[in-house]
């Protein structure tokens, strides 16, 4: 095996190993299902957890996820990790595995101000790397919690976001609109909605509680809806 790929090969290993499950004694941070709508339609679910172990600078955040959609194009499932170290929870690396119609799977880290990612499909493999700011935040197309740590990051401001599986890097606009109800099956909520403008993208609706666990999230240009099945606990 040329040198070079058995480098290749080793890194992504070790991007692998970061993404490992915490000690037992994490703390969940939050967990459980959107409901996601299209048209009013229901058309799936996004089940995650969100997990922390440690304080301070040796603090480490793992959020999971699991989506499962039904669309017009064909099914489409999402399995999201991602890790993050800190305070701030400061991105260390993600892994993507992309299911239904158009499988593949990303897995990169973030380092010396650079994303260095992995895909692979069932055409073949490619390396990418493309500029990552400090403090840069994931928001995955179709992934409702992810807003949680931009909500964590930020409640009004810019925040550089990395969006994987479209090998790039953009500025998101965050401003609140202060407190508002969110009803969630029969529970009325108290709330932050944020507008997340996304350049080069639509605008972004979030519902956020005031431990940044997210409640909904609504992207109006794609009809698309997700809402908790319960109310956190």
């Amino acid at each position: 095996m040329p040198h070079g790929r058995r480098f290749r090969d080793a890194w992504f290993a070790a991007a692998l190993a970061t993404l490992g499950a915490l000690p037992l004694a994490a703390q969940v941070v939050d967990e459980g299902t959107f409901n996601v709508r299209i048209d009013g339609q229901l058309v799936g679910t996004e089940e995650f957890s969100i997990r922390q172990s440690g304080t301070g600078a040796n603090q480490e955040t793992i959020a999971t996820g699991r989506v499962q959609l039904r669309l017009p194009s064909g099914t489409l499932e999402i399995s999201p990790r991602l890790r993050a170290s800190g305070p701030g929870a400061d991105l260390v690396a993600y892994q993507v595995d992309v299911g239904g119609d158009s499988p593949r799977k990303i897995i990169g880290t973030l380092g010396s101000g650079r994303f260095s990612a992995r895909i692979s499909s069932p055409s073949g493999e490619q390396l990418r790397e493309y500029v990552a700011s400090s403090g840069a935040v994931v928001l995955d197309d179709g992934v409702a919690h992810h807003y949680s740590l931009l909500a964590q990051r930020s409640r009004g401001g810019q925040v550089p976001v990395l969006i994987p599986r479209e090998n790039r890097q953009v500025v998101a606009t965050v401003t609140s609109r202060g407190e508002q109800n969110v009803e969630i099956e029969g529970s009325t909520l108290r709330a932050t909605q944020l507008i997340v403008q996304v350049a080069g993208g639509g605008e972004r609706r979030v519902w956020v509680d005031g431990r940044n666990r997210v409640l909904r999230v609504e992207i109006p240009e794609r009809s698309y809806v997700a809402v908790r099945s319960a109310a956190p606990r």
